[in-house]
């Protein structure tokens, strides 16, 4: 208990090993968020988001990492599903070996720089004629595909967005599902005098939305010339710069049919454990608007099936998405739908590129919160804040001597009778208390230099409400950790050809990658139904 007469300026201070095991973090199910000073794993099973926060090159790898081969992000039932977001094309590759937590493994890869063959998905999956929520799904889903990214474009955006909703509800009642290419090639032709634009536009009147049958009033208006043409070429080209990635053909056959993985697969009640990377060259990334779309259709399918098997989603380098204002609510809605969200940023102002004002909602959304290698001094003094202010105790020598001086004096004059003996007896035992007394001082428990030269295996960990105090961790570098060896394969930047590193009880050792014809066994599992191969570390057969 705080008491200020103790601590007057401040009782901070970093949490012992009491309240580590009293707040659950060594558990053997939840996130990893370090280890403590006698290497005990501890971790994070709260269900609300998480937030890590570090400069590049910091380490913060080692938590992602850690997270996506460990076997704790779990629970007595099981594994969790995960999606993980990867830009950098690296920690996909390294995970790769999800047969030893029981995952089945499926890939976002456009680009084709993983190590297991890419899956083409529906980011519209969830948009089909027999759901009661067509509409609103619609609309989300044009939110999240044209987000407001300017206030001075809105007007254009948000017509943007009402005319994208037009569409999908309108194909998605014709065909009985959607398809981004005909959401495209629909937009693509949008306004035009064509007979298969005027049948689609017909099709649009006849919705018995009023504000989507109003889209096609207000077409054949445009085209009439009795509407503001400038306005409508904004509107046009607004659809046309986000709909752009379609030019792709990359990009378009990743999200065109015959589809390989759907994310109600995720939701089904016997769903297999599964993990689904997404991943695309970060410098392409915000210009891909199918990446947010399928975060939208893996949302909107869980929030379907609430009771179904968790997921737990790794948004690494979130904020190179660009405007993205589904990502601040996942913060505060992802916990209802039994998601744990884990944001990973380099800063938290970062946060302002998805929407203004996200960079003080999601930290203050997520229920831990995790600091390493911080490098700007702004960052650096908001931690330092975050930490606090200790009281310290200490001894005056100054002050001290002074006393003991005035200690003397005082038995001089009761010893010579100089004085009131009874004075003299009382000054004297006064002084001697102020000659042992202890001062007080306030100080941050981690200074702003000092936290921007922490060494990078060192992370603060912030719990409120479950740690009294914050965490102050060790983060080993995953392929250090004997526990990890033999989950994870080879890091295409950093590890020797077909050989990774592993830590073992003779110290570090180099293995070889095996790969082989696939087990019987695990014949079917979607990452090794292509090419019946499969890889392993040498010692550490599945």
């Amino acid at each position: 208990m705080y008491d200020p007469r103790v601590v007057p300026h401040g009782s901070a201070t970093f949490t012992n090993f009491s309240g580590r095991k009293n707040a659950g973090l060594y558990s053997r199910y939840g996130a990893f968020v370090g280890t403590d000073e006698a290497g005990r794993e501890c971790r994070s099973g709260q269900q609300s988001s998480l937030c890590l926060v570090g400069g590049a090159r910091s380490g913060k790898g080692n938590f992602g990492l850690k997270w996506l081969i460990d076997a704790s992000i779990s629970d007595e039932n099981g594994p969790h599903h995960i999606i993980n977001l990867d830009f950098k094309s690296q920690d996909t590759p390294v995970a790769s070996l999800q047969v030893v937590q029981g995952r089945h493994h499926y890939c976002y890869d456009p680009r084709g720089r993983g190590v297991i063959p890419p899956s083409r998905m529906n980011p519209y999956a969830h948009l089909v004629a027999s759901s009661p929520t067509l509409v609103p799904d619609s609309l989300l889903t044009s939110a999240s595909w044209i987000p407001f990214s300017d206030p001075r474009a809105q007007y254009f955006e948000g017509m943007a967005q009402t005319i994208n909703t037009a569409v999908l509800v309108t194909l998605a009642r014709l065909n009985g599902f959607v398809t981004v290419p005909d959401v495209a090639d629909k937009i693509a032709a949008l306004g035009d005098a064509t007979e298969e634009w005027l049948n689609f536009e017909y099709e649009i009147s006849l919705q018995p939305e009023p504000e989507i049958n109003q889209v096609a009033a207000d077409l054949r208006k445009l085209r009439a010339g009795n509407s503001d043409t400038g306005g409508f070429a904004g509107i046009k080209n607004e659809l046309a710069r986000r709909y752009a990635c379609m030019m792709d053909p990359q990009v378009r056959a990743a999200s065109s049919p015959p589809f390989d993985f759907c994310f109600s697969q995720l939701c089904e009640g016997n769903s297999h454990p599964t993990m689904v990377s997404i991943m695309e060259d970060l410098e392409y990334a915000e210009n891909n608007s199918v990446v947010k779309a399928l975060f939208t259709c893996a949302l909107i399918f869980k929030r379907r099936a609430v009771s179904a098997r968790p997921q737990f989603w790794l948004l690494n380098e979130v904020a190179a998405m660009g405007a993205w204002p589904l990502a601040e609510s996942l913060a505060t809605i992802s916990a209802g739908y039994n998601i744990r969200t884990a944001y990973v940023v380099q800063s938290t102002e970062q946060f302002e590129r998805l929407k203004k004002g996200a960079s003080s909602v999601i930290p203050n959304s997520c229920g831990t919160t995790i600091y390493m290698g911080i490098r700007s001094v702004q960052q650096a003094a908001l931690v330092s804040r975050q930490l606090g202010r200790q009281t310290l105790h200490y001894d005056d020598f100054a002050q001290q001597e002074r006393a003991r001086a005035a200690k003397s004096k005082a038995l001089h004059d009761l010893i010579f009778g100089y004085g009131d003996p009874v004075q003299a007896i009382m000054t004297a035992e006064h002084q001697d208390r102020l000659a042992h007394h202890q001062s007080k001082m306030s100080r941050e428990l981690r200074s702003v230099d000092e936290v921007i030269n922490e060494a990078n295996e060192r992370a603060y960990v912030f719990m409120p409400g479950v740690l009294d105090h914050p965490f102050y961790a060790h983060v080993p570098k995953y392929w250090q950790t004997k526990t990890n060896a033999g989950r994870y394969s080879r890091d295409p930047f950093h590890s020797k050809p077909g050989k990774v590193e592993i830590a073992t009880w003779l110290g570090q050792r180099h293995r070889k990658i095996i790969t082989e014809p696939v087990a019987q066994r695990y014949a079917d599992w979607p990452q090794y139904q292509e090419t019946g191969l499969w890889s392993y570390v040498k010692g550490y057969r599945p």
